[in-house]
């Protein structure tokens, strides 16, 4: 031990190296059947049926359909066809058959939509250019600041998860694009990056243990009610690194007609389990420890009856945040 003591730390990681080697374990394992389903209020029930694979499996994935399912579904404890339409509240089973792999089944339960406004919209410039001498050329940077507010159902557990799309009047992209004057009208925005930290309830799942190992949210808008149950909450959502460029022979403000549609969805527990164990395994200090043989592996989650596979719901509130205003009054600004 007085000898290790004066070992250089920098040292052990390089002798530990040499414990590593390939290994391929022969795993006498049977396939069974996996489910994957992600089932929307509103929208046709999808049912995605495969087999499960040992993980250095050459053909592993390729070699994964399953060609003899039946699969048939229950709404409610009621047979239905094909193609069901899910509604909230709707109880799904999902039962899959096959004569060479057995059976497996999953249920699920239709969350409610939650009530979503948005409450604030804050631009903030950061520069603007415009070329005077043409027609509508130029561009804008911006920071957004959001504010939108959800009304949690104080009679449930809920779960939720946040995403959002962008969209604007005329954009072209790729080759073809003509960017010599004149040409047809040309825009391009982007909302910038969304920062996790400005909203502390995106980072809930992050204990003390992972806190000290500097993890933090950098894949989903995930989290739960537990903070304002039966409540009201306002996600501050702030955008940073916007831009929009437009590039048109002729002024026309409505080439100025961006939006952002913010798109929160009450989401089933399986699907926030799901999204919580991917977060530990991308991203968490037990993910990382176990990659290196510090810790036991993370088991990977599943509602099947297999344990193969997750069978997940949501429905979706949308709010649309128009720009046009902003961006019209931005760049006549940046040619006076």
């Amino acid at each position: 031990m007085a000898i290790l003591k004066h070992i250089p730390l920098l040292i052990i990681p390089l002798a530990l190296t040499a414990c590593y080697e390939d290994f391929y374990p022969t795993i006498d394992t049977e396939p069974v059947l996996c489910i994957n389903s992600l089932i929307t209020s509103g929208e046709p029930v999808e049912v995605a049926v495969t087999r499960s694979w040992v993980y250095n499996s050459p053909s592993g994935w390729h070699d994964s359909r399953v060609d003899d399912a039946v699969v048939n579904i229950f709404v409610n404890g009621d047979p239905q066809p094909q193609g069901y339409v899910a509604a909230e509240g709707d109880e799904i089973r999902i039962v899959a058959e096959s004569p060479k792999y057995g059976s497996a089944e999953a249920s699920v339960v239709i969350p409610a939509a939650v009530p979503a406004q948005v409450v604030k919209i804050v631009p903030e410039t950061v520069s603007t250019w415009r070329d005077p001498t043409q027609g509508m050329v130029g561009d804008v940077d911006f920071n957004l600041y959001v504010s939108l507010s959800i009304t949690d159902d104080p009679h449930s557990d809920n779960f939720f998860k946040l995403d959002f799309t962008d969209s604007t009047a005329e954009e072209s992209e790729g080759d073809g694009t003509d960017f010599r004057y004149p040409h047809h009208p040309y825009t391009s925005f982007r909302p910038g990056e969304i920062q996790y930290d400005a909203e502390p309830i995106f980072n809930e799942h992050i204990g003390v243990f992972e806190s000290v190992f500097g993890d933090s949210e950098n894949m989903f808008m995930f989290f739960s009610d537990r903070q304002f149950a039966g409540k009201n909450y306002t996600l501050r959502i702030n955008f940073r690194n916007g831009y929009y460029s437009v590039n048109a022979a002729n002024y026309d403000p409505a080439l100025c007609d961006c939006t952002i549609t913010l798109e929160i969805a009450t989401i089933s527990r399986s699907y926030y389990d799901r999204l919580l164990y991917i977060w530990h395994r991308d991203s968490g200090a037990l993910g990382d420890m176990g990659d290196f043989g510090f810790a036991e592996p993370i088991w990977g989650y599943s509602n099947v009856s297999t344990g193969a596979g997750v069978v997940a719901a949501r429905s979706v509130s949308t709010c649309t945040i128009s720009l046009g205003d902003y961006l019209e009054s931005a760049f006549a600004a940046a040619g006076r």
